[in-house]
C-alpha cells in the first residue's frame, strides 16, 4: 500500500464545536467585568502566541486586561479559565460514529493515525484527557510544538514522529486556517472533510484542487485509490 499513515485536523474532522454551547467572548468579558471592543483588539493581538505556546491562556486574559486597565481577581480568573474548559470539553462527548469507525478500519489496515491541531493551552488539557485521544499514535499541538498550521514545519514534524515520508502520507482536514493548502505544500495528499461542515447553516465550499469526503468513510477511496 503507497500510504502508511493518515493525520487529522481535529475541530470540525473528528469532533465539531457546532451544537454545544459555547462560553463566548462576549460571555467572557462580561466575566470579567471588561468593555468587549476595548478587550477585543488585545486580545486578538496574542492570538499567534496563544497558539505557538508563547502565552498561555490565562496570561493572555491579563494582558489584554491590562490594556484596558482592569486587574480581575484570581479567583474570577480561575472561574472563567474553567468555564473555557468545561465547554470546551463539551464538545469532546460526541463524536459520529462513522468518524470512529473510519480510525478502527485504517488502524486495522495498518496504518498510523495522528492528530494535528492548531490550539491554546486550555483546549491541550481537554485534548489529552478527552476519549478520542487513546485512537492516535501521534497528538501534535501547536501550543506543545511551538509551530502552527499552515507552516510547514508543522507538518515536517508529523512526518518525522511517523517516521514516514510526505508520499506516504494523508492529511484530512475541514479546511480552516489554510491546513489542506500548507499539507499540499509540505508534499502530503490531503482530503477535504466536509462531514461537520455540511451540517452548519452556512456549508462550507468545497476547495478547489482537493478531493472531498462528504462522509467519513469516504477518505477510504483515497487511500485505496
Amino acid at each position: 500500500m503507497k500510504y502508511k499513515a493518515v493525520v487529522f485536523d481535529l475541530f470540525e474532522t473528528l469532533i465539531t464545536e457546532w451544537g454545544h454551547k459555547k462560553y463566548t467572548k462576549r460571555e467572557m468579558c462580561a466575566d470579567l467585568g471588561v468593555d468587549k471592543d476595548a478587550f477585543d483588539p488585545f486580545w486578538e493581538e496574542k492570538e499567534e502566541d496563544r497558539y505557538i505556546g508563547k502565552i498561555g491562556f490565562e496570561d493572555s486574559i491579563l494582558y489584554a486586561c491590562e490594556k484596558c486597565e482592569i486587574r480581575p481577581d484570581p479567583e474570577t480568573l480561575k472561574m472563567v479559565t474553567a468555564e473555557r474548559v468545561r465547554t470546551k470539553a463539551e464538545c469532546f462527548k460526541f463524536v459520529q460514529p462513522e468518524v470512529l469507525q473510519l480510525i478502527r478500519a485504517l488502524r486495522d489496515m495498518g496504518l498510523k493515525t495522528a492528530i494535528l491541531s492548531n490550539c491554546s493551552s486550555e483546549e491541550v488539557t481537554v485534548i489529552r484527557e478527552s476519549e478520542i485521544y487513546k485512537y492516535f499514535d501521534e497528538v501534535i499541538l501547536s501550543f506543545e510544538v511551538g509551530m502552527k498550521k499552515p507552516d510547514a514545519c508543522i507538518y515536517d514534524e508529523a512526518l518525522r514522529r511517523l517516521s514516514i515520508s510526505p508520499d506516504e502520507c494523508v492529511f484530512v482536514g475541514d479546511g480552516g486556517s489554510r491546513e489542506l493548502e500548507g499539507a499540499k505544500n509540505a508534499g502530503i495528499k490531503a482530503v477535504q472533510a466536509k462531514w461537520y461542515t455540511n451540517r452548519h447553516p452556512v456549508k462550507r465550499a468545497s476547495l478547489e484542487g482537493f478531493p472531498t469526503a462528504d462522509e467519513p468513510m469516504e477518505v477510504m477511496e483515497e487511500i485505496i485509490s
